[in-house]
């Protein structure tokens, strides 16, 4: 008659694989004690497992009845809710989850029976991604790491948040790969996207933030998962992807291949990316856990920056990488607050790129390049009631040669005619660093981040040098009310060269993101603050101030080709406010305001650049699984002293409206989606300079297209 031993037997037969057999001793259970919470919400986890949509739910809502005061219904019936097109009520569900668990993200389960490790997955980001409520994601996701920086689930949460966040390519990779060493063996699939920083015009693609792990089952069990999505649009543009996944006891695996290619939508500006991933993880123990990871990039491009105005571009630019990286890592768990990760990797890479289109008398131009690239990262994380610490290092060694040849014509008699120049340019690089980052919690609503780290880089690039860096980190979380939260940092940052742009350096203090594509041997400062209030529970609101003081190197050449190391003074500004509003279950309204000023010395880039942007969005969501979005954007920029590309100056500033349109259809019982959108809906055409060099945002061109994602089981 004690319902916990067939709760328990129930959850290991699932664990094996059945879930029938394993479902009917859970609803044993249930019926042996009808009035326990927990147990309602496994039968309710159980149901939604075998896809029995109507019966999930009432489970879920007996066990909110049972006791109002344990977030693991509001937790499960919210990923219920958005997998059945209702985020709007998931939402809320979550936010209530959080309430309940002293306003800190929830995650799995307050029994903690099982190991809840695919419901740990399951990606809560996307209830704030379909809402266009991203702000609100990041939020809690800093929140999370922040309060437990060993829950992997909060690491994938913000790496999946950061996916919409221009520049923010180092801190999402990063936060993956946290993710993967933390988590234990499991069923998610490894999107061969996610991984890869500099996704180029795959970025400009809104369907292609979509995630397979929204479809994850929320029990860990064994068997095989096949999620395949497919995009195409105009310009020739075809995309597809798909990931073979799959979990035996202690072993889980993931096999993907990815593939985007487009025209672009002017000259010389296609994309040809192939990407390729095989993972493999191995637990030897509930403590100890290995695995491995291989990469395959090949992306074939041309001139992709947008500088200012869209025929500005270099016709003969011609860029192929190749990549090959190797992973392996290790964690090992002392005690639960206790854990010690280990990463290495190796890169071999081979760059070709070129110019047959040069002014006179330079007629063209190739570097081919070689690269072996190692890392070997360690860090120990502690947690306890009143500090959480954060502590590591990592060894970082880039070997590469590049061999430059530059054709030139000086006409006879002056001249031979045709002159090739060929030359051979090192770009070794060595770098140390260590860290420790101290999370404090004097009280339940305030945690102070203290921090410090050392950097020292070598490189034969004469602009970067030899250079050593102690850095300061400061932050502070408060949360006055429950309601309310305010962030505030101040902390210093040296950029060096990362192997794939991932490292286990925590990427954010206090929010604010510590991480930029600068130049190799940035020193940086940057100082923000920001405050996040609740109104209600249908009404969001928060304000966001950030100052980066910046000084780049930079080689300035005499006459006679001498060149000489100096740093060159940079500032960014960046100013955000933004209110979201849920006024009904199936709309989600929002509007934001961004400002943007870069001002620099640095030649090449613009003297002051300042953008303006307001977006304003409306979101419908239809519980048949229909669902409509409609923004439009307001942009302003304005631009001094840029110097294109025959060497003119520039200062010039433009506005224009864009207005882009998706309309949606979520297939039953979590079997995918099809979306179809349009981009610049009115075929707007600009002039406009994107800071984000490789991941364009915008387009002057009216882009359509196509998506379906599919699920199995």
């Amino acid at each position: 008659a004690d319902p916990l031993p067939r709760l328990g037997l129930g959850l290991a037969k699932i664990r094996e694989g059945n879930i029938d057999e394993g479902g009917r001793d859970i609803e044993i259970a249930a019926s042996l004690d009808p009035n326990n919470s927990l147990i309602r919400s496994y039968l309710g986890k159980t149901y939604y497992e075998e896809k029995k949509t109507k019966l999930d739910g009432p489970e879920y809502q007996i066990a909110k009845e049972l006791d109002p005061k344990d977030p693991t219904p509001y937790f499960y019936d919210a990923i219920r809710l958005q997998t059945t097109n209702r985020p709007v009520e998931a939402l809320r569900n979550y936010q209530k989850a959080i309430e309940l668990n002293d306003n800190r993200a929830v995650y799995r389960s307050k029994l903690e029976l099982d190991s809840d490790e695919a419901a740990r997955q399951s990606a809560l980001a996307r209830v704030y991604s379909n809402l266009g409520f991203q702000q609100l994601a990041l939020v809690e996701g800093w929140k999370s790491v922040n309060t437990d920086p060993t829950n992997y689930s909060a690491h994938r949460f913000l790496a999946d948040s950061y996916s919409v966040r221009p520049r923010h390519e180092i801190a999402r990779v990063s936060e993956l790969l946290q993710s993967q060493l933390l988590q234990p063996t499991n069923i998610t699939p490894i999107q061969p996207r996610l991984a890869e920083s500099n996704l180029y015009l795959i970025s400009a693609q809104g369907p292609a933030s979509l995630s397979f792990n929204e479809f994850n089952p929320i029990f860990n069990r064994n068997g095989i998962a096949v999620q395949t999505s497919a995009l195409a649009g105009n310009h020739d543009t075809v995309g597809g992807e798909v990931v073979l996944s799959g979990i035996r006891n202690k072993a889980s695996w993931s096999l993907g291949g990815f593939k985007f290619q487009t025209d672009g939508f002017r000259q010389n500006n296609d994309q040809n990316d192939e990407i390729a991933d095989a993972f493999v993880q191995y637990e030897l123990s509930y403590k100890t856990s290995i695995q491995a990871e291989y990469r395959y990039r090949e992306t074939e491009r041309g001139d992709l920056q947008f500088r200012w105005y869209p025929d500005e571009l270099v016709a003969g630019q011609r860029v192929k990488d190749t990549t090959n990286s190797y992973r392996l890592g290790a964690r090992q768990s002392f005690t639960p607050d206790s854990i010690l990760l280990a990463s290495f990797m190796y890169q071999k890479g081979t760059f070709d790129s070129g110019n047959d289109q040069l002014n006179p008398p330079a007629t063209f131009y190739t570097s081919k390049g070689d690269q072996d690239a190692y890392s070997s990262e360690l860090q120990y994380l502690f947690r306890s009631r009143y500090i959480n610490v954060t502590t590591g290092g990592g060894y970082f060694d880039i070997d590469a040669k590049y061999d430059i040849t530059t054709g030139y014509f000086i006409p006879p008699p002056f001249g031979p005619g045709d002159v090739v120049v060929p030359s051979r340019t090192k770009a070794d690089q060595k770098h140390y660093n260590v860290y420790s980052y101290s999370y404090m919690n004097p009280l339940d609503n305030l945690t102070f981040t203290l921090g410090l780290s050392y950097d020292f880089v070598d490189s034969d690039n004469e602009a970067v040098g030899k250079e050593k860096k102690v850095n300061p980190k400061f932050g502070m979380t408060w949360n006055p009310f429950p309601s309310t939260t305010v962030r505030g940092a101040v902390f210093r940052v040296l950029k060096r060269t990362l192997i794939t742009d991932q490292t286990l350096e925590p990427t954010q203090v206090a929010g604010f993101n510590q991480f930029y594509d600068d130049f190799d041997g940035t020193s940086s400062w940057k100082y923000g603050g920001a405050i996040d209030q609740k109104f209600s529970t249908n009404i969001y609101g928060g304000v966001e101030f950030a100052y980066r003081d910046l000084d780049v190197p930079f080689l300035q050449f005499d006459m006679f080709g001498n060149a000489t190391r100096e740093e060159r003074d940079a500032d960014e500004y960046l100013g955000r406010t933004y209110l979201f509003w849920t006024p009904h279950d199936w709309l989600a309204l929002r509007a934001e305001y961004t400002y943007e000023k870069y001002h620099s010395h640095v030649t090449g880039l613009p003297r002051d650049l300042k953008t303006q942007r307001v977006p304003l969005g409306i979101n419908f969501f239809h519980p048949s699984g229909l669902s409509a979005s409609l923004t439009t954007t307001y942009w302003y920029e304005k631009i001094d002293d840029v110097v294109l590309l025959d060497g003119s100056t520039l200062s010039d500033h433009d506005d224009f409206w864009l207005v882009d349109l998706a309309i949606g259809y979520r297939l039953p019982k979590r079997h995918g989606f099809i979306t179809v959108g349009v981009a610049n809906l009115t075929d707007e055409k600009f002039n406009y300079f994107d800071t984000d060099l490789n991941n364009p945002r915008i387009q002057p061109d009216r882009s359509y297209f196509a998506q379906v994602t599919f699920a199995l089981p």
